[in-house]
């Protein structure tokens, strides 16, 4: 178990679709349509060797467009989780916004909800803070914060992004 101070860690917050899994039009609804980006397993492995804390902050307005219930989009996070860790990857915690971007919610990116909930969790020090998401709304957030950022295309390749994060943290 991680402690829940980890100031001096190192944190990657990443996006989830997009960055993780591939992105779909019509919402990753169920386990059989969630599809791991190719190389994603040797990227959060080289991730977490490096040292970083990964936890995942996204925007789910699926729950309440009511396309998918809360706990269906949990099943999705556990078989996610699951495969992850079977392919000794860690990931420490996933936020998500639920919300329908008309709620004008504190959580649903660009604003930075979930990001000070995980700063209130964790009590992160954000001057060690990453985050890569694959839309501006998660670079706003960021900005809004005052971590890096880098902009990955969706359903990109996070593994090309190893060396940048390298040069960002060990110079």
């Amino acid at each position: 178990m991680i402690s829940t101070n980890i100031k001096k860690n190192r944190i990657l917050f990443l996006d989830r679709d997009g960055v993780i899994n591939k992105k779909r039009v019509d919402y990753v609804k169920n386990i059989d349509e969630f599809e791991f980006l190719p190389d994603i397993f040797n990227a959060i492995r080289k991730i977490n060797e490096l040292g970083f804390i990964i936890i995942i902050i996204t925007n789910q307005s699926v729950v309440n467009r009511q396309i998918i219930s809360e706990k269906k989009l949990k099943q999705i996070h556990d078989h996610m989780l699951t495969v992850m860790e079977k392919n000794s990857c860690k990931i420490t915690k996933i936020y998500y916004c639920p919300h329908h971007p008309n709620e004008n919610c504190k959580c649903r990116k660009p604003k930075t909800g979930m990001i000070e909930q995980a700063v209130e969790d964790f009590k992160i020090d954000l001057s060690n803070a990453l985050l890569i998401g694959d839309s501006d709304s998660d670079i706003q957030a960021a900005n809004k914060m005052k971590i890096k950022s880098i902009k990955i295309k969706t359903n990109g390749n996070l593994n090309k992004l190893i060396k940048d994060i390298e040069r960002m943290f060990f110079r």
